[in-house]
C-alpha cells in the first residue's frame, strides 16, 4: 500500500513539474524562479502562520520572528534545496543557516521600523516579498550556486 501511495505522489509531482515547465517556456520564465515562487508561497504561508501564532499567544513581534526563523530554516532548507535547486546535500545547511541569519537581521531591523507605523501583522506581511527576493538571490548565487 505504501508503494502505491508513493507512486501516486511521484506521478503527481512529475505532472506538476511538466506543467511548470510548459508555463516557464510559454512565458519565458526561469523554471527555477517559477519553482521558487511556488515553493516560496508554501514556505511563506508556513512561516507567516508560525509568526502569527506566536504573536497571537503573546510574544513580541521580533521574538515571534526569531522563533519562526528557527522552525522555518529546516523546513525551507529541504523544500528549497530539493524542489527548487534539485540539491539534497545536507552539508549546505551551514550556508543556508548563515543566509537565514543575514535575512533575519535585515527582516528584524525593517520589522522594528515598520511596527512603529503599521500593526504587528501587517508590518511583517509587507516585508514578505522583499525578504523573499533577497533570499532567492542568496540561495541561487551562494548557497546552491551552480545547481
Amino acid at each position: 500500500m505504501a508503494n502505491v501511495f508513493k507512486n501516486i505522489i511521484k506521478s503527481a509531482v512529475l505532472n506538476i513539474e511538466a506543467a511548470l515547465l510548459l508555463i516557464a517556456k510559454t512565458f519565458k520564465i526561469d523554471i527555477k524562479f517559477l519553482k521558487f515562487l511556488i515553493v516560496g508561497a508554501v514556505n511563506t504561508l508556513f512561516a507567516y502562520s508560525i509568526y502569527s501564532l506566536f504573536v497571537f499567544v503573546g510574544l513580541k513581534p521580533n521574538s515571534a520572528l526569531f522563533f519562526q526563523y528557527i522552525i522555518g530554516v529546516l523546513w525551507n532548507f529541504k523544500t528549497t534545496g530539493v524542489l527548487v535547486f534539485k540539491n539534497n546535500n545536507n552539508k549546505l545547511i551551514f550556508k543556508f543557516i548563515i543566509s537565514y541569519v543575514f535575512t533575519f537581521a535585515i527582516n528584524s531591523i525593517l520589522l522594528k521600523i515598520l511596527t512603529n507605523i503599521l500593526n504587528d501583522y501587517l508590518a511583517q506581511f509587507v516585508l514578505i516579498l522583499p525578504i523573499a527576493i533577497v533570499s532567492f538571490l542568496i540561495f541561487k548565487f551562494w548557497v546552491f550556486k551552480g545547481k
